[in-house]
């Protein structure tokens, strides 16, 4: 004859799922922050707009632009969205395509799959001209359902963004994968 389980065995179930899920969680946060320690990727390195005076500032880059060798089926690779934050998980929150002219702007790469040595940067652009570049980040080992995000704010100069059109375009392992387009009022 069966036992029904215990509570025991069910409280220790419980506990268990929990732990699983801790640590996904902390695997989770360790790559997002070694990404960033490893490339230096920070707030203040990505900072660059047109100051008041028309000239541009931007933080030496080293981004390869061509293709690497690494391949990469782009049909595991979520839309890229704008937004003005981001979640713990990086993931796009409060996504729109309208900014103040002082707001950070998130650019988030949503929902993918990426296999280890996948590089990825944004570029920013103004009525069609580069502005700037992120610093290019790379996956240290294989991620699927994850999200990437970079972001881009006003400089130290120029505390506002102009108004205007901007399109950000992200490059994944050199090669232009997705844009999206939003203003500035």
């Amino acid at each position: 004859m069966q036992q029904a389980p215990s509570n025991n065995t069910q409280m220790r179930t419980a506990a268990i799922v929990t732990i699983v899920v801790i640590i996904g969680l902390l695997l989770l946060g360790r790559f997002v922050i070694g990404m960033m320690d490893n490339n230096n990727t920070t707030t203040d390195t990505t900072t660059t707009n047109n100051s008041n005076d028309g000239t541009v500032q931007t933080f030496p880059q080293n981004n390869n632009t061509t293709s690497n060798n690494s391949s990469l089926d782009t049909s595991d690779l979520g839309p890229v969205v704008v937004a003005q934050g981001v979640d713990r998980d990086n993931c796009a929150v409060d996504a729109t395509t309208s900014f103040d002219n002082n707001d950070p702007i998130y650019v988030v790469l949503e929902d993918s799959a990426l296999p280890q040595g996948t590089t990825m940067f944004a570029r920013l652009y103004e009525n069609d001209r580069a502005l700037e570049d992120t610093r290019e980040l790379t996956a240290e080992q294989a991620y699927d359902n994850t999200c990437v995000s970079f972001v881009f704010e006003p400089t130290n100069n120029a505390e506002v963004w102009d108004a205007g059109s901007y399109e950000v375009e992200f490059f994944v392992n050199g090669n232009s994968y997705q844009s999206a387009s939003f203003q500035i009022r």
